[in-house]
């Protein structure tokens, strides 16, 4: 199996391969058989609770996080009296590779001394559902706690995979916990209701089974000294990693009053921030390879991050979320020139409501690369998210639908050399569109458009951010009358009545 993989790449293999079949030939032990022949799609041809759970174990192995011979599916412990129903662990991850000698003497025989030994050396428990987090808490209380009871290891690493949601889990002596322990409110001393189960795990905190056994299962992550590269993809604008961001994020919007026009405009901002903070980075890694300088590390990290420290502040006036606030405004300064459009100092940076906005955002985000997956269908992350909450209908403004928007590009189908114009451009879906269909060749030079609603603008630069370009020639321009334009002799895109238009070269707006 390959092993080139990060867990995320592998899981994409995955679903490349298998989205469309019925079934998956199973290569780990299913309790006691091998190659067994498993279901992966239910009676409406959906991936059911088996497809996610192969899906899981293949990214396992073929990321080289976990080998194979280590892992088993469906294994039982017994539970309670001789009479009672055993228990079923979905997954299960063992220190050593005869393990599965020592199972088949306790499941055919009931050997006393190979189930000891299985408790032993039991060191992952993993539950698998396909329920979209409906009830995480009932599967973390009432099964993988169970689970992770049955290990008598020093450590034991805990998860529950939902519908492609990780969740990581520790059970460290007598204590069960969320392996990050910046989820765990209480420290350690949380009980369920403070492990913070609205909140999923990035996959690149998964431990290796080099971290697992060393029982330093808890990865750490320095977000301090990171690049682009150290980033997870975002698979797509309906992944379960977007899904989950905007949901945390709108809901603390919600709850500190600012789900409105303001709100939202202090979230676009920070996406912007967060995509020109990539974009430093990538930049000058470039440079220096191509002069072959070397590196001054600290100018290729990111900073686009918060700590622990800085997320638990209780005022603004501690040192701590101080030292956050700085960081975010000089990325802000930075990103001024390039998004003008966007960074319309929306943020008042002395209210505590738009820093809780704007750390949470960070929070959500900060583990995964826009500029990395803008080869995904992200680039529809404004349509379906933002759009409707800046369309305003007494002012004719309605978005068009992306499968239209799809057929109309397909017809045009737009070439390198020529130029493309949205005069009416809205949040840019048609440029954005055309940009994506042509595989990112299109000039940036060539790309035009115009809009008399500085919010529309605002989101058509986000959207071609998004998209992997970001520098098409993009204007606010308020209603002047008619908005003919004609090329003149130079190529200059210019109004048909030059009285109406002084620069004469759309090219030169930027002055």
């Amino acid at each position: 199996m390959n092993t080139k993989h990060s867990f995320l790449q592998a899981k994409q293999e995955y679903d490349q391969k298998y989205s469309k079949s019925n079934s998956f030939k199973a290569f780990l032990p299913v309790d006691l058989h091998f190659n067994k022949k498993v279901t992966i799609k239910d009676i409406h041809s959906e991936p059911n609770e088996e497809y996610y759970k192969w899906q899981f174990f293949h990214s396992i192995v073929a990321s080289g996080l976990y080998k194979k011979d280590y892992i088993g599916a469906e294994i039982y412990f017994p539970k309670g009296n001789k009479d009672s129903k055993p228990l079923k662990l979905d997954g299960a991850i063992f220190d050593e590779p005869k393990w599965f000698d020592q199972y088949k003497k306790w499941r055919e025989k009931k050997d006393q001394a190979a189930l000891d030994y299985l408790r032993q050396h039991l060191v992952g428990v993993i539950e698998f559902k396909r329920e979209g987090s409906k009830n995480t808490e009932a599967v973390y209380n009432q099964q993988l706690k169970a689970g992770l009871h049955e290990s008598e290891s020093n450590f034991c690493l805990g998860i529950i995979y939902d519908k492609e949601k990780l969740y990581l889990f520790q059970r460290k002596e007598s204590r069960y916990l969320r392996l990050d322990s910046s989820y765990n409110v209480k420290g350690e001393k949380s009980a369920t209701g403070d492990l913070s189960l609205h909140l999923a795990d990035a996959y690149i905190k998964l431990p290796s089974f080099d971290q697992l056994i060393k029982r330093t299962a808890i990865v750490e992550i320095d977000r301090t000294k990171r690049t682009v590269d150290d980033l997870d993809v975002i698979t797509g604008v309906f992944s379960q990693q977007i899904k989950d961001a905007i949901y945390n994020i709108v809901r603390t919007m919600d709850r500190l009053g600012m789900k409105n026009q303001r709100g939202y405009e202090i979230l676009i901002e920070i996406l912007a921030l967060k995509i020109h903070d990539e974009k430093r980075s990538q930049r000058l890694k470039s440079y220096l390879k191509f002069y072959k300088t070397k590196p001054e590390k600290e100018k290729l990290d990111l900073l686009f991050y918060i700590t622990e420290k800085e997320r638990n502040f209780t005022t603004l006036n501690d040192s701590t979320i101080q030292t956050f606030i700085s960081r975010m405004k000089k990325l802000y300064k930075d990103a001024s020139g390039a998004y003008r459009y966007i960074l319309n100092n929306s943020v008042d940076w002395t209210n505590q409501s738009h820093i809780n906005v704007i750390s949470t955002v960070v929070e959500e985000l900060q583990d995964y690369s826009f500029v990395r997956s803008y080869k995904t269908d992200l680039y529809q992350l404004v349509f379906y998210k933002f759009a409707s909450e800046f369309s305003k209908s007494d002012k004719g403004q309605f978005v068009t639908p992306i499968p239209l928007i799809d057929f109309l590009v397909q017809i045009v189908n737009p070439r390198n050399d020529e130029k493309l114009i949205d005069p009416t451009v809205g949040i840019a879906d048609f440029l954005s569109v055309s940009y994506v269909n042509a595989n990112s060749n299109l000039d940036d030079k060539n790309i035009y458009g115009l809009d008399n609603d500085k919010q529309m603008v605002m989101l058509a630069q986000l959207n071609m951010l998004l998209n992997g370009d970001g520098n098409a020639i993009l204007q606010w321009k308020p209603d002047l009358g008619s908005i003919v334009w004609k090329f003149n002799s130079q190529g200059g895109l210019v109004r048909l009545d030059p009285t109406l238009h002084s620069k004469g070269n759309w090219g030169n707006w930027k002055d």
